[in-house]
């Protein structure tokens, strides 16, 4: 069996369930059984024979079973379908706590942008936000953020340059479209499913989840896990993500009319899709219940549910915060990608798709060091701008 050491068998659990692979698979794939998967998992010993074989099926490194427990005790805010398997919610959780274990990891050798949005609502019941509440939340949003009144070019880059966490990534799974959550240095982690929908609604979807990381931070625990109340959630956060992309009065004043190609004119210029607009015209009460209702039934005759007009003419935004940080750390700190991928406990494809580099890009020498052994937090890392 070989020498017995003390590996961190909750990492084992972490990657075995953001590959969405049961106990049995992985016991078939690494030639262990289920019974000793289940005893290092929940903090037992293995040798090193045994930490080598569940590496390969892993496809991680034997030291990056090394490490402390990652551990958040934060909710998490999913925006899924009522298909969502609690597979996939699993898998997605486990990427979130690889995502926190990352940036614990750079935070030695990086002072990050901080968030700073989290009292911007403080409100304790879930009814007291109220729509009033939310706009005022997302007109604050705007002036700390010093976004003016206008169209946001790069929202991915605004939340990055202002303690965002952000990953658009395919998840794998069309069940569902993001989540949230903050992680345990008080910097939100926000995932967008690339697997569905447009750059238009990626955009929307993370307005969305900044909405339950400005508006929900001081709701108890009990309440954001209550399924009774995820519709009224989701609802607040979808209020918000349309509030922040389209502040009423210079939105209303950008309408040429109210028809739908009156708001297809604008649908560019304001970067959301149809639907949303149609949404926030209602909202604000430029639509009536039967106007909004007329036009989303032309959407539905049209087909324009999951396709619309002019979805092709918008580039996705793409994060760069955890690239540049990586880059950065291995570049001028002299650190190596392996050693940040073995401290974070993330194998190789997963950490691709959490900073943003496509597969295979770290086997390609993607990242090259300029100077060697500084162990000291050196760098201040310039945020993004929109």
């Amino acid at each position: 069996m070989g020498t017995t050491r003390r590996f961190n068998g909750t990492r084992v659990k972490t990657m075995r369930e953001a590959r969405m692979m049961t106990a049995k698979k992985l016991s078939l794939e690494a030639g262990v059984s289920t019974t000793t998967i289940s005893r290092v998992e929940h903090g037992g010993d293995m040798s090193l024979d045994i930490a080598e074989r569940l590496a390969n099926a892993l496809g991680a490194s034997v030291a990056a079973f090394g490490g402390v427990d990652e551990v958040l005790d934060t909710p998490v805010y999913f925006r899924s379908f009522s298909s969502a398997t609690k597979a996939a919610r699993k898998a997605q959780d486990a990427r979130s706590l690889m995502a926190n274990s990352i940036i614990d990891v750079i935070d030695d050798y990086l002072y990050f942008p901080q968030f700073d949005l989290s009292d911007i609502c403080t409100e304790t019941d879930i009814n007291s936000i109220t729509n009033d509440v939310i706009e005022s939340a997302a007109a604050e949003v705007r002036e700390l953020w010093h976004l003016g009144d206008g169209p946001i070019n790069s929202l991915a880059a605004v939340a990055e340059a202002n303690g965002v966490v952000l990953a658009l990534t395919p998840f794998s799974v069309g069940t569902l479209d993001g989540f949230s959550r903050m992680g345990d240095l008080g910097r939100p982690i926000i995932m967008v499913n690339t697997d569905n929908g447009t750059a238009y609604r990626w955009r929307f979807d993370l307005g969305h989840e900044i909405g339950h990381m400005v508006l929900h931070q001081h709701l108890s625990d009990a309440t954001v896990s209550d399924p009774n109340v995820n519709g009224v959630l989701e609802s607040q956060a979808h209020y918000f993500s349309g509030a922040l992309l389209m502040p009423e009065d210079s939105f209303v004043q950008s309408l040429p009319g109210l028809s739908i190609n009156d708001f297809l004119s604008v649908k560019s210029y304001w970067g959301v899709s149809l639907q949303a607009m149609l949404i926030r015209a209602r909202n604000i009460g430029i639509l009536d219940e039967s106007q909004y209702t007329a036009r989303q039934v032309t959407v539905s005759k049209k087909k324009w549910r999951r396709r619309e007009p002019l979805d092709d003419q918008r580039m996705p935004e793409t994060p760069t915060l955890l690239r540049t940080c990586v880059s950065m750390c291995v570049e001028q700190c002299g650190l190596s990608v392996q050693q940040i991928m073995d401290d974070a406990g993330v194998p190789t494809d997963i950490f691709e798709d959490l900073i943003g580099v496509r597969r295979g890009f770290i086997k390609d020498g993607g990242f090259e060091p300029r100077v060697q052994n500084v162990s000291m937090k050196v760098i201040d890392f310039p945020g993004p701008t929109a």
